[in-house]
């Protein structure tokens, strides 16, 4: 994946009309296959947002493309983005509605690019409040992310911070109570998603690829819950587990707040 300094492609149809409907001052240029661009209609809403906004699009050979982002199913679209900017904690922390039960979910040093863009996808589908990432061994924003997510980096805020712990501190200070998603063999009565009540403020911890959640993060947590599997299965692919976690909070939140 090729950048230029304060800046990145992402491509494929869906992210690149996304960022042009939702944050079009983020995108710098639009490239479409020259192929694609002699077609009548076709990328024709597309065109019609990078117009509405000034952005140049141009017409460039498949080569290019591929020059930009490598041999990945671009679908003859890609589009130059300023860096992102991530969410400030303090900022996003002072505007969050503790009325409406929200959930944050902490990502707890996931590194790979696809994990990363699939769990924000499931984040901004159940409607998660934020979500929290290290600036140390962390998958970048990048425009495997921005593919993978389907475009909703534009629906949830990334609030990138220093020290995970003292960020789950802050939210536990604020009356949220923290799940951390991993095994407990050592207790006797472990937690599992299903029986585990999520009716409150709630802060969700995926842990990273092969690691899992760090020790003193699991220190830092209310519950460690773990998700129940049969057939000698050990885990879940961290992407899946989120997705697995988050429609569980979802559904029970929902029951919760139509008492």
């Amino acid at each position: 994946m090729k950048t230029k300094g304060d800046s990145f492609y992402i491509y494929g149809k869906k992210p690149v009309e996304e960022q042009l409907m939702r944050n079009p001052e983020n995108v710098m240029r639009v490239f479409v296959s020259d192929k694609m661009a002699a077609k009548q209609g076709g990328f024709q809403e597309l065109k019609n947002f990078a117009k509405e906004n000034r952005i140049p699009i141009n017409p460039v050979t498949k080569t290019k493309i591929q020059d930009y982002v490598g041999d990945v199913n671009d679908q003859g679209v890609v589009a130059l983005l300023r860096r992102p900017e991530y969410v400030e904690f303090d900022e996003w922390f002072n505007g969050i509605d503790m009325e409406s039960m929200p959930c944050v979910l902490v990502l707890d040093h996931i590194e790979d690019t696809h994990n990363f863009g699939a769990i924000l996808r499931t984040a901004a589908a159940v409607g998660i409040t934020g979500v929290i990432v290290s600036k140390d061994r962390q998958a970048p924003v990048n425009g495997t992310v921005y593919k993978t997510s389907a475009g909703a980096l534009t629906h949830v805020p990334i609030v990138r911070v220093a020290n995970i712990n003292q960020a789950i501190s802050r939210l536990k200070d604020a009356h949220f109570w923290v799940s951390a998603i991993d095994m407990d063999e050592e207790a006797k009565h472990p937690l599992t998603v299903w029986t585990q009540k999520f009716d409150s403020s709630t802060v969700i911890v995926m842990g990273g690829e092969g690691k899992g959640v760090s020790e003193k993060v699991r220190e830092n947590a209310d519950f460690i819950v773990s998700i129940p599997m049969e057939n000698d299965v050990e885990s879940l692919n961290v992407s899946v587990a989120a997705a697995v976690v988050l429609y569980e909070w979802k559904r029970q939140i929902q029951s919760f707040l139509k008492k």
